[in-house]
């Protein structure tokens, strides 16, 4: 990048960035006192709680409290390409597992940072913005966990009323001015459909088939170039209204019970003034899959239990086509002024170009052929020489290339959330498990050997794909597979000077020379799993319907509490939760409204 490039991107950052906040704190629902007593007090302006505050504080008649611990989120979590932007700093709890016992022998401590948002949004302001509904079966799977009434068929109406489809692969840009999709809150952007990537994807997946197989073209909840979460479709619409007050920087403590019903919220804003703020009909938690049950009111060995995510394998593949999106290409003033001016362009989406299911293996390609040590290996927590022998084009931001995420859409490892001390001030112990049950390694192993039949087939070949494996050190007993291997160089031969004392080798006798061969062995794949493989952002479970919350969503053993997020998801959708949330905290509201006051 030359220094004109740079200057002018900078320029651009901070002009951005100062127009952003001095639009941002003009809602009068934000306050910085709140009344003494609410109807219903909501924790957590994550994705669900945007949704349930704006439904509930529809009826005029009804007083909500809104309460977040973070602020609002930075400028550059609105661009599609850069919500990694935000990881790890203030919008973020930065939450660390627990030293893993079966995998992340490759990170330092083998502990994974999970990224959950803090602020404004909450996780779904630092996502990847991938939109989808899972499949069928997911919902299926919960009825028979007794989580009842949460059907594909029972939420079908609240995804059309949130985003005026049923359908993963969507485009609102092209809704009819009477559509149902145009009155939607929530509005989707569909990969356009000449991205080569995708199409080369598209056509080699067709190539294979294979029983079970789904190809999915990447749709994002992305408006106008623009992150399109639930804060914007739901929450920043409603915040003038004077029945909604929004407390930020403000950090629920606890629950206070009269006996085995929630009365009120203890709450500490700006980490010094503490205070109790009523509550008439219910506490509705939304603070997401990590948070504490510090005094036992009613006991449920459930809770914190069945905690479950997804986990990725990253492969590198370079391409020699120009067909990926490149850091070289990103920092250009032509990508920015085609952001800027237009709102198109590299930034205006997220580096995704498809996904394809096969039962419950699963294959994306990360579009972003630039894995940069500098900008990504801190994100992920790895070794500096894991990262390196992971991706050996770690500092060329000009390579051609992607990687392919491998993962299982349906893992059967689960972790648990507890508690490390009493204090709301010390984060709690989170242990997710990962690839305890051995079901999940041979599912992702599975999704790997298709990622490595994609590559070999014509259309692939076609744009000069070729896969990098990774070779961590603990791994490299199980397979010959040298550094010039990875890097796809060719052995130098060696010559030597013929001398009149050497004989000629016979015609017909051939030089055999030992090659590693092309496939890695299933034992290596597991190591690499274990070694190299990172956490999937979906962490949930933690409080699964059918055994901590009932089909209504209210805790069991108590009154006026309920749950909704992705605690309360019994098992695993299939790759992409935060749409699928907004359809089932509309559901909630439904379900809140409906109920009869006592």
């Amino acid at each position: 990048m030359n220094i004109f490039s740079f200057i002018l991107s900078f320029l651009v950052a901070v002009i951005s960035y100062l127009v952003y906040t001095s639009y941002v704190n003009t809602y009068s629902s934000i306050v910085t006192k709140p009344d003494k007593r609410y109807d219903y007090i909501i924790v957590g302006a994550g994705t669900a709680g945007c949704v349930l505050a704006a439904r509930l504080s529809e009826d005029p008649d009804v007083k909500v409290l809104l309460v977040e611990a973070g602020d609002h989120m930075g400028f550059f979590t609105k661009i599609p390409l850069t919500s990694t932007a935000a990881q790890q700093g203030p919008n973020d709890w930065s939450v660390r597992t627990t030293p893993q016992k079966y995998s992340s022998f490759g990170l330092w401590d083998q502990t994974q940072f999970l990224p959950r948002g803090k602020g404004l949004g909450g996780s779904g302001q630092i996502n990847f913005l991938l939109h989808g509904f899972g499949l069928p079966e997911d919902y299926n799977r919960w009825s028979r966990k007794g989580f009842k009434g949460w059907t594909f068929k029972d939420l079908k109406p609240y995804f059309i009323k949130a985003f005026g489809t049923t359908m993963s692969e969507y485009d609102s840009t092209y809704c009819h001015e009477t559509s149902l999709c145009n009155a939607a809150p929530m509005k989707l952007k569909l990969l356009s459909d000449d991205n080569e990537l995708m199409m080369t994807f598209k056509r080699a997946s067709s190539s294979l088939g294979g029983r079970g197989t789904v190809l999915r073209r990447p749709a994002a909840t992305v408006s106008a170039g623009l992150r399109h979460s639930s804060w914007d479709g739901y929450l920043k619409p409603a915040m003038q209204r004077p029945n909604l007050h929004v407390l930020i920087n403000t950090q629920a403590v606890s629950i206070r019970f009269d006996n085995v019903t929630a009365t009120s919220l203890y709450i500490l804003q700006n980490h010094r003034s503490l205070d109790n703020i009523f509550v008439d009909r219910e506490i509705i938690l939304c603070a997401g899959t990590i948070k504490l049950k510090i005094n036992l009111v009613v006991e449920n060995e459930h809770v914190g239990a069945n905690l479950h995510d997804h986990m990725n394998m990253p492969l590198y593949v370079s391409v020699r086509k120009p067909v990926s999106i490149t850091l070289a290409k990103v920092f250009t003033a032509s990508t920015l002024w085609e952001y800027v001016w237009r709102r198109q362009g590299y930034l205006s989406f997220p580096p995704v170009s498809g996904v394809e299911y096969q039962n419950k293996s699963a294959v994306k390609v990360f579009a972003l052929g630039s894995a940069s040590e500098r900008l990504l290996r801190d994100l992920s927590n790895y070794k500096h020489q894991v990262y390196r022998d992971t991706y050996p084009f770690h500092n060329d931001t000009r390579k051609e290339g992607f990687m392919f995420l491998t993962t299982c859409s349906q893992p059967r490892s689960r972790g648990r959330v507890t508690l490390r001390d009493a204090s709301t001030s010390v984060p709690p112990l989170v242990d997710t498990n990962y690839l305890h049950q051995y079901h999940d390694v041979t599912c992702m192993i599975k999704a790997i050997r298709r990622a490595e039949r994609l590559v070999s087939t014509k259309a692939f070949q076609e744009i000069g794909a070729r896969i990098h494996w990774p070779r961590p050190e603990r791994c490299r007993t199980l397979w010959r597979y040298s550094a010039d291997d990875q890097a796809g160089l060719k052995p130098k031969r060696k010559r030597f000077k013929s001398t009149k004392q050497e004989k000629k080798p016979k015609e017909s006798a051939k030089v055999k020379t030992k090659s590693p061969k092309v496939s890695p062995p299933d034992e290596y794949l597991e190591c690499l799993l274990r070694e190299v493989a990172v956490t999937g952002h979906h962490a949930a479970g933690t409080c699964a319907g059918g055994t901590v919350v009932d089909n209504h969503l209210r805790v069991k053993g108590v009154n006026g509490l309920r749950i909704m997020d992705a605690s309360v998801l019994p098992t695993p959708l299939s790759l992409y939760p935060n749409s699928v949330l907004v359809g089932m905290a509309e559901k909630a509201a439904d379900l809140i409204r409906n109920t009869p006051e006592t």
